[in-house]
């Protein structure tokens, strides 16, 4: 059985042709296998991604549980009153008290407008209190109000030198600030 040069060629290309054709009929075999192995591959992915997802959530629950008690203690400091004024009294208790066991000289003490701004669910209690004192006193007063159990701020501080009088005598203008949640 002699081949010529040409039949070679032929018989070579039918060869290709029939390759290809059972290539074509059976890709979509071979292809399904290829995808299932790929389709397993991104499943896994997923599945791990969702368990990170889940870790994450959580690791976000307890966050927000030890948030949400940070938050119940910082609120412990806040004043109780349902209203303003009532709030600006319990200021009005504590730096009477304050002053008292420092032994020193009221001047003035008065309540200012509440800052109550929209978007905030918290309100600031201004109480404004004139007192004379020495310098000592004066740090006294402030370390008192600061340290105080109840979430006190001193908003603004003006100090003026008395002359003539007792010597290391001044005059201190407070804006003590308290704090009070929003009641709707």
């Amino acid at each position: 059985f002699k081949l010529d040069k040409q039949k070679k060629t032929l018989l070579l290309i039918g060869a290709i042709v029939l390759f290809v054709a059972v290539l074509y009929r059976f890709f979509p075999f071979f292809e399904n296998i290829a995808s299932r192995d790929n389709e397993i591959l991104l499943k896994e992915k997923n599945l791990i991604k969702y368990r990170q997802m889940v870790q994450e959530r959580n690791d976000l629950e307890v966050k927000l549980a030890s948030l949400n008690r940070t938050i119940e203690n910082a609120e412990n400091g806040l004043l109780e009153g349902k209203t303003p004024a009532l709030g600006a009294a319990d200021v009005q208790n504590i730096l009477k008290e304050i002053t008292d066991k420092s032994d020193m000289e009221v001047l003035t003490m008065r309540v200012m407008n509440p800052e109550n701004k929209e978007e905030d669910i918290y309100m600031i209690i201004p109480v404004q209190i004139t007192i004379q004192c020495s310098i000592r006193q004066l740090k006294e007063i402030i370390y008192q109000i600061e340290s105080s159990s109840m979430l006190l701020k001193i908003g603004d501080c003006r100090i003026r030198v008395i002359r003539g009088r007792i010597e290391g005598q001044v005059q201190a203008t407070l804006t003590v600030q308290g704090f009070m949640k929003k009641h709707d």
